[in-house]
């Protein structure tokens, strides 16, 4: 805001001197001229109303959390956060027989984009299971599969069931071990003056990253989404990533804690995703994971129904109500008989 000030006061002393230039004229130049003056102050009184608006009121979540309005989301929904760094409420131990399922994943466990955090799928699938059971959340934004597993591995309160949210770009710390990098790169404001403006000014940034969405963005995203698919079928990439599915595989089957993996295709594009979900849960059949495949459950359907908004492809409310209801008859579904140690990983 305080940049906004100085703009303030720098307008006012133009207005000061240009009041005092147009009372050295006469007749028709003075009218004239103050007409003018009266029309561009209008316009930036305007200008001043809306981005004091915009800077105070206007939030909403982005995909990527770049702009003024979703830090302005982040601040008045990202709560509560406990003492683990995770939006939830702080652990606390089993009471007698309950049973609990710790949802493991990155932005789309977490509720980027959902205002409430009890609209969340792990939220709606611990008030769907009924008593006897709880819902807990280890889980951040832009989380890959090993930071999903060491996550789980330190988790205070050992859990009955794990919920393994599967997001396809989790193969990304895999590919880029292998040496197979998976670029994002956009572009920033690059001369000093539209920097300075975009990163301190709310209408400013509104249009630079809606306009920069029609370029930059969409064509760094198709990039990625690309690469991603190639990171899938090479085959080192693939067994590096195997071998982290692995380790959460395993730790679960030694503790005798039940798997399943919520897989979860990219909403924007989920035929384009389906080859991707289709390995993992390929995996998950030669490993005996029970496996929810949004894949097939989701196709034909139009991403504007699945999506918070046209800048946050996360998974809107009624996706997550949608999601707890399908994790909900998987978990009270007796459990499949889980494959052997020497399965194969696909």
């Amino acid at each position: 805001m305080g940049h906004l000030l100085l703009v303030v006061l720098a307008l006012a002393l133009a207005n000061g001197l240009a009041m005092w230039g147009l009372s050295r004229l006469r007749g028709r130049a003075r009218t004239g001229g103050m007409a003018a003056l009266v029309a561009v102050d209008a316009v930036l009184a305007v200008l001043l109303v809306l981005e004091l608006g915009m800077a105070l009121f206007f939030a909403q979540s982005d995909g990527f959390n770049i702009t003024m309005s979703s830090r302005n989301w982040f601040d008045r929904h990202w709560h509560p956060v406990n003492s683990l760094g995770y939006r939830d409420v702080e652990p606390r131990p089993k009471a007698g027989s309950e049973k609990l399922v710790l949802v493991v994943g990155d932005s789309f466990a977490a509720g980027h984009g959902i205002d409430r955090p009890e609209d969340r799928f792990g939220d709606v699938l611990g008030r769907e299971l009924g008593p006897g059971w709880r819902v807990a959340h280890a889980s951040k934004i832009g989380w890959d599969t090993v930071d999903e597993d060491q996550a789980l591995r330190a988790y205070p309160v050992t859990p009955n069931v794990v919920v393994l949210a599967y997001f396809v770009n989790d193969i990304y710390r895999a590919a880029e071990k292998s040496h197979f990098p998976l670029p994002f790169t956009v572009r920033f404001p690059q001369s000093a003056a539209a920097k300075y403006l975009v990163d301190h000014f709310a209408l400013a940034n509104f249009a630079y990253w809606r306009l920069a969405r029609v370029g930059n963005v969409e064509d760094a995203s198709r990039g990625f989404w690309d690469r991603l698919r190639a990171a899938y079928a090479d085959p080192v990439v693939w067994a590096a990533h195997a071998a982290e599915l692995d380790a959460i595989v395993d730790w679960c089957r030694d503790r005798h804690i039940r798997l399943i993996a919520l897989l979860i295709p990219s909403l924007a594009d989920v035929a384009g995703s389906a080859p991707m979900t289709a390995r993992v849960a390929a995996y998950c059949k030669g490993r005996g994971v029970e496996a929810v495949d949004l894949t097939p459950v989701l196709a034909g359907r139009k991403s504007a129904d699945l999506v918070v908004n046209s800048v946050d492809t996360h998974a809107n409310v009624g996706l997550n109500a949608e999601m707890a209801g399908l994790l909900r008859r998987a978990i009270l579904a007796p459990a499949a008989l889980p494959a052997g140690p020497s399965a194969p990983a696909d």
